[in-house]
């Protein structure tokens, strides 16, 4: 028997919550550890690289990739040509006898499959490799020590790269930028460009599986090593380019009176207007060329993106987080009704992600959210469309900008665990529309209980341990946003904010620099609260199955109470929300936390009956496939 106290009814009663035994093995018997471990994962365990803390192992190794690249980009006809020498630093104890690369750009070629379809005019040859030079020997991309399938390019090496050595590559290149069909990237309008996914990559060799050789179809995005980045870009004189990196060379490119702006917004949390309409009009923005070169450095970034423009306006400010401050930009056009507001609202997001979840301070000295279209992210930049309102904007806003600490801040792999930053970042950054939202009516994640109770236990409802890339186009969203952030929005009420918080700001700084699975989550959580938390990560990420409650039963015999029978029919671990409604259109709401399950699958709650003419179960703020049993009119 289970008492709860302090629940005021229409008198100051206890109430008593009687839970009947109907299952024999108790959610509390699981261990996180004895959960199912693919052989991989748990051959890692026994190297040594990962513990069971959830801390990276003594023998645990991440490889360094850094990038010096020379490009050039015609808006013309969109062709980019461009030169890297990557140094590639082996910190693991095996002998590298060959390299992968992935050019990301052949999801447009000829004869490879997408996960979406395009058009015939975007249809290219892909990636066009002019030069390949390893430890300076020169290798021929069509002899048989080179094969490519989907997007990666496997090259078996001259000569080995032995632990703790570096090796230096040397690749040319060129593709034609998409002009029709933009896939997380391309061409907006005629003159806005997001460019993205567009160099050769060095794949992730790792501790789980060594090299990562799944290719580029569309859905399955990130998984990059981190390195430094020194980049030179030369587009025309008249355009403006933002990047990943910091501008290394701002007085050859801009006039003074805009060189005075920006150094104005790097100092100050108001928003400087940078580029206006007015601007727009008198030109003399840029120095006078034909041609410019922008200049960025990037350190410790698992990626590089840039976009580019010569009509977006310019929006800047500034934001102290941790000990520098960062620059916050938003580039847009002109026709756009909410992106004049994204300065300020990016600004209040890294506050967020600065001083409350996940109370890491910004990874990068600079934000620029760029107006393209949809919703993508790289580190440093964001490419935003135009959402239907204010809430929207901040949502998306904040949503974008997360992805700087998932995937990217943590190395996460999202071809294989995409629900480990889009589940998460699903969630919180809801907390921030909550805290900025013009709606009075903005209900905290409403809308996504409501997506999860539509599609759950349909065929697209795939449990997330199952690999992203081995699930498809249409269960993708399902598997990666829907279930996995309900998942997450459970654990943040079950745990409350300060719990929740202090695991995760643990989980980020433990894994910065580093690549995290899920395991590594599960077990600093469970560290962190003090609780194996088995009984949850099972059904939620393990099983194939769904959140399902009912009210079972009411027994209205008694005089002066009645007593609800509220079944759990799927053992999927959810709080209970019930609530009773009165003559006088009054109602009131009995909370009890999801672990209740714990000991079985019914539960006994009895109220007060004086007045009360219907009770019923919030499916508002909780996950439940078949709403239509939580009611019962008295």
């Amino acid at each position: 028997m289970l008492i709860l106290n302090h629940i005021k009814m229409i008198k100051k009663i206890i109430i008593s919550v009687s839970v009947i035994f109907l299952t024999v093995n108790s959610f509390s018997q699981l261990k996180t550890a004895d959960l199912f471990m693919q052989k991989e994962i748990r051959q890692a365990y026994k190297k040594g690289t990962r513990s069971l803390s959830g801390e990276p192992g003594k023998a645990y190794f991440v490889n360094k990739t850094d990038y010096k690249i020379v490009a050039k980009f015609n808006p013309e006809t969109r062709l980019l040509s461009g030169n890297e020498i990557i140094t590639y630093t082996n910190n693991s104890n095996d002998t590298l006898k060959e390299m992968y690369f992935n050019l990301y750009q052949d999801i447009f070629k000829k004869g490879n499959s997408r996960d979406w379809d395009i058009g015939a005019i975007d249809i290219t040859d892909g990636v066009q490799i002019k030069k390949f030079i390893f430890n300076g020997k020169s290798i021929n991309v069509n002899s048989d020590n080179v094969s490519d399938r989907q997007s990666i390019l496997r090259i078996k090496l001259p000569e080995n790269i032995y632990p703790k050595t570096s090796a230096k590559v040397e690749i040319e290149w060129e593709f034609i930028l998409p002009g029709t069909v933009p896939i997380r990237m391309g061409t907006y309008e005629k003159d806005n460009f997001m460019i993205a996914y567009w160099y050769p990559k060095v794949t992730v060799y790792d501790d789980i599986v060594g090299w990562n050789t799944h290719g580029h179809s569309g859905n399955q995005e990130f998984y990059n090593d981190f390195g430094d980045f020194d980049v030179s870009i030369t587009v025309p004189g008249d355009y403006q380019l933002w990047a990943t990196g910091v501008l290394q060379n701002i007085s050859d490119l801009y006039t003074d009176k805009y060189i005075k702006r920006f150094k104005k917004s790097l100092k100050t949390d108001d928003i400087i207007h940078i580029i206006t309409a007015e601007d727009r009009k008198k030109g003399n923005i840029m120095k006078k060329s034909e041609f410019h070169t922008w200049k960025f450095k990037s350190e410790q970034t698992p990626d590089f993106a840039f976009g580019m423009s010569k009509t977006y306006y310019w929006d800047a400010t500034s934001i102290q987080s941790g000990d520098r401050r960062v620059s916050v930009n938003a580039v847009y056009k002109p026709t756009s009704e909410y992106f004049k507001k994204v300065a300020d609202i990016a600004s209040k997001v890294l506050k967020f992600y600065t001083e409350e979840i996940p109370g890491v301070p910004y990874p990068y000295p600079q934000i620029t959210d760029s107006n393209g279209g949809g919703g993508m992210e790289f580190p440093g930049m964001t490419n935003c469309g135009e959402a239907r309102s204010l809430t929207s904007t901040i949502y998306l806003t904040a949503h974008e900008i997360g992805h700087s600490y998932f995937p990217f801040y943590t190395g996460l792999n999202e071809q294989k665990y995409a629900w480990m930053d889009e589940g998460l970042i699903t969630f919180f950054p809801q907390l921030i529309v909550e805290k900025y939202t013009d709606d009075p009516g903005y209900v905290l994640f409403k809308r996504n209980i409501a997506a999860y109770n539509k599609s759950a236990g349909n065929y697209n409802d795939v449990p997330m341990m199952i690999n992203t890339n081995n699930v498809g186009r249409y269960a993708y969203r399902f598997h990666s946003y829907n279930r996995p952030s309900a998942a997450f929005y459970l654990l943040y009420n079950y745990l409350g904010k300060e719990k929740f918080a202090k695991s995760l700001n643990l989980f980020t700084k433990r894994w910065n620099g580093k690549h995290p699975m899920p395991f590594d989550f599960f077990f600093t959580f469970n560290e962190v609260t003090g609780e194996d938390l088995a009984w949850f990560w099972k059904p939620w990420f393990f099983d194939l199955g769904y959140a399902d409650l009912s009210i079972d039963k009411i027994d209205n015999s008694a005089k002066d109470k009645i007593d609800v029978i509220i079944k759990n029919k799927t053992g999927f671990p959810v709080p209970v929300h019930l609530k009773a409604e009165y003559k006088n259109g009054k109602t009131k709401q009995f909370n009890l936390k999801m672990n209740t399950w714990d000991n079985g699958n019914k539960i006994k709650i009895s109220i007060p009956s004086r007045g009360i003419v219907k009770v019923y179960l919030d499916t508002e703020t909780t996950p439940d496939a078949y709403p239509e049993d939580n009611v019962k009119i008295i």
